[in-house]
């Protein structure tokens, strides 16, 4: 993680303006602050690209305050000409270098690819897919550097946070107790998975949990609920984007 934090570095001292790209369905767990503090200290411009909006409400997209910002979907192509319009106005060069950076999995190189329109940057759903620097000419006056996502100190010593999961920044398929992770975004999602799967909200997320795989067939013998394979499922699905 040295690596990674040096290459941010590096990217947002040579950047004119920085992208801060986060997650519309989780906007104030998926700010990274260590991430703000250093663009701060370097004196940059920057703006909050809220992307994702796709798969929120639009009483929730309607309510997202966020200064400065841009409401972005990078899979619908949402906000693209406003973000290019507010990234010239901040920079007023003729030469603009854009930094664009945050969690792992926030659609960093997704964005990347909707202003540029082709798949320039190489994109994954598994978090930490871009492993080093890549540049990106957008146009002829704008370059962008897409960097790998970056998790702060503290938060690298929690084992399966759930906010980490809920944005993308861990992988489901890498979470050691997906069990306690999925129980802990049924309580943190308010009903937005029970809503998903058609089951009935329950006091104790683990009781929800049970129903989710009796209603998905997935059983162990004597039909006991497979808790394990219905949490994957569960945690799968939010980081795909089906659960909105």
């Amino acid at each position: 993680m040295r690596k990674y934090d040096s290459l941010v570095d590096t990217v947002v001292r040579a950047s004119d303006v920085v992208l801060v790209v986060i997650d519309a369905r989780r906007i104030e767990q998926s700010i990274n602050k260590e991430l703000e503090q250093k663009i701060l200290s370097h004196k940059k411009k920057f703006l909050y690209v809220i992307n994702k909006c796709d798969l929120v409400s639009k009483e929730d997209y309607d309510n997202i305050s966020l200064f400065p910002s841009v409401k972005f979907s990078a899979t619908e192509h949402q906000g693209s000409v406003k973000l290019l319009q507010k990234i010239m106005r901040l920079a007023s060069k003729d030469e603009v270098v854009v930094g664009v950076v945050g969690y792992p999995n926030t659609g960093k190189s997704s964005v990347i690819n909707a202003l540029k329109g082709s798949h320039a940057a190489p994109t994954s759903p598994v978090s930490g897919f871009t492993k080093s620097l890549r540049k990106v000419r957008i146009t002829q006056r704008l370059m962008m550097i897409d960097t790998p996502g970056v998790i702060p100190y503290p938060e690298r010593s929690k084992k399966d946070n759930a906010d980490m999961i809920i944005i993308g920044a861990i992988d489901y398929d890498k979470i050691k107790d997906p069990e306690t992770a999925a129980m802990e975004m049924i309580a943190a999602l308010k009903g937005k998975i029970e809503k998903f799967y058609d089951v009935k909200i329950n006091e104790d997320p683990e009781d929800t949990l049970k129903e989710i795989a009796l209603k998905k067939g997935m059983l162990k013998k004597r039909g006991i609920p497979d808790l394990y394979r219905a949490a994957k499922d569960i945690l799968m699905c939010w980081q795909k984007g089906k659960i909105r």
